[in-house]
């Protein structure tokens, strides 16, 4: 729903497209509104229609088919698509920071070891 139906029906575009420039702050704040924000197919910023609308469904429909009868409520249903919100954005977050997170990560692999008498 989130990634590919409704991106579709509703022309967006669910790539996240990372800032990779600025301070902490900056990025972090850029990658959490794009749950909230995305591009369209004309390249312009709109509502994110397709994440919010997409885990709604997805959370209802997951709710309503798979869940126990005494769990098929609003409130449960809520829950799951808050969570799944909450998941998806901290998934940009680490896509926004997993190349400087490598690029450390592997910097400390290369230095060079001390040489053994």
């Amino acid at each position: 729903m989130v990634g590919a139906v409704l991106p579709s029906l509703l022309r967006q575009d669910p790539r996240f497209y990372q800032k990779g420039k600025g301070g902490f702050m900056h990025r972090l704040a850029y990658a959490t509104s794009r749950i909230v924000v995305t591009r369209g197919d004309s390249g312009g910023s709109q509502f994110n229609y397709s994440e919010i609308f997409g885990s709604a469904i997805s959370a209802g429909l997951s709710t309503y088919t798979y869940h126990p009868h005494a769990d098929r409520t609003l409130a449960n249903t809520s829950r799951v698509w808050g969570t799944q919100v909450g998941y998806d954005t901290i998934t940009l977050v680490v896509k926004e920071f997993w190349p400087d997170i490598r690029k450390k990560i592997n910097r400390k692999k290369a230095q060079p070891q001390p040489a053994r008498p």
